[in-house]
């Protein structure tokens, strides 16, 4: 920052409630605010107020520019809107100032920039003028040099025919005279030396100054949220900028965007509506991060729970299209189990066994009742 600069802080006076203002702002469709507390710190804006000096042709022109600082960019400044009151430098820890001031330099430089194109274009015609005035100058000056020298020249030759050699001593005695009071070299060098001169006179000499710096505190609000969904809790901690009126903190879990209607998945991550998928076997939400499995008969999106692994084939199956086998335990797909012919039912094909009666293959189930039946019948037999 620049010596000498003066300081000032301004703060911000909000009337709001900032409970109500959160709530306005993001909703949680699919669960229930449970509480929400906050707490108070401060955010910055910054003002800079620079002077700029346009010296030129003993001319000075002052230009005054206040530039606006937020978030680390330059903004269009407008403080009408607000309550200000005289704020103090030990109320706040401000951040450094470095890194607003070189962003207000640059923003600076691109609004003087176009002023200075203006008066240098302008100085630069003029500068032309003078340039070819004074080479028009010492043209005229070289011309009349030359064309003296043509004249004694002349009169030389006539004198050299008539054999007067006392006129043409003389002749040469003014050569020699016009030689030296007309050197070319410093000829050149004078008007090198006047468009130099004039080159310097027709400068733009800008000078910046940073007058003031006001620092602009306001209260931003940072929000701890505790939610509920049936027996699934979850507390998000979010921040509320009045100014830039901006919510930081609730991103999808599955997309990664910006989110202010938030729905919690059966797992607990929230997420934007886009992201929020429903299981097409038990009907319960889940997000896209959760949601991946799809059965491998009907193809419908299934959950871990709704989701069942052929104890044959290895494929993921919904429920709708698996059976466990009373017996064994084990899961099928449709497709792994076998018809028993005497029951209907679908069986676990690796428990079939041959009926003695028929020599068809039966459901293990079906085996027993026939081998049970054979031994009643041979009891009331004897």
């Amino acid at each position: 920052m620049e010596n000498g600069s003066e300081k000032l802080f301004l703060k911000i006076n909000l009337n709001l409630n900032p409970i109500e203002e959160i709530k306005k702002r993001i909703s949680f469709p699919n669960s229930e605010v449970k509480r929400i507390v906050f707490r108070e710190k401060y955010g910055f804006f910054y003002r800079f107020t620079f002077a700029t000096l346009f010296e030129y042709m003993g001319k000075k022109e002052d230009i005054i520019n206040e530039i606006y600082i937020f978030n680390g960019k330059p903004v269009e400044g407008n403080l009408s809107e607000y309550t200000l009151v005289e704020g103090k430098g030990s109320e706040v820890k401000v951040p450094s100032l470095k890194n607003a001031y070189f962003c207000a330099k640059e923003d600076l430089k691109k609004r003087t920039q176009e002023k200075i194109n203006i008066i240098s274009r302008m100085l630069n015609s003029y500068f032309e003028k003078e340039k070819e005035r004074i080479e028009k100058s010492f043209t005229y000056e070289t011309k009349r040099f030359q064309e003296s020298l043509s004249e004694i020249a002349e009169k030389l030759m006539e004198f050299a025919k008539k054999g007067d050699i006392e006129k043409i001593a003389e002749q040469k005695k003014l050569i020699d005279s016009a030689k030296r009071e007309s050197n070319f070299i410093e000829l050149e060098k004078d008007k090198l030396r006047a468009i130099q001169f004039e080159s310097q006179k027709h400068l733009l000499n800008v000078e910046n100054r940073l007058d003031k710096t006001t620092i602009i505190y306001y209260p931003v609000y940072a929000f701890t949220i505790d939610i509920l969904k049936g027996k699934l809790t979850k507390s998000f901690a979010v921040e509320f900028d009045p100014v830039s009126n901006e919510i930081a903190g609730l991103i999808c879990d599955s997309c990664s965007n910006r989110i202010k209607e938030v729905f919690l998945c059966n797992l607990g991550h929230a997420v934007c509506k886009k992201c929020l998928l429903f299981c097409e076997s038990c009907g319960k939400e889940f997000c896209k991060k959760c949601l991946k499995n799809r059965c491998e008969i009907c193809s419908k999106k299934i959950c871990r729970n709704c989701s069942v692994r052929c104890f044959r084939c290895s494929k993921l199956v919904c429920k709708d299209h698996t059976k466990q086998d009373k017996l064994s335990k084990y899961f099928y797909c449709n497709s792994c189990l076998k018809r028993c012919e005497r029951c209907g039912n679908l069986k676990d094909p690796f428990l079939f066994k041959v009926s003695k009666k028929t020599n068809a293959e039966i459901c293990e189930e079906c085996f027993r009742n026939e081998m049970q039946q054979n031994v009643l019948t041979g009891v009331f037999e004897e």
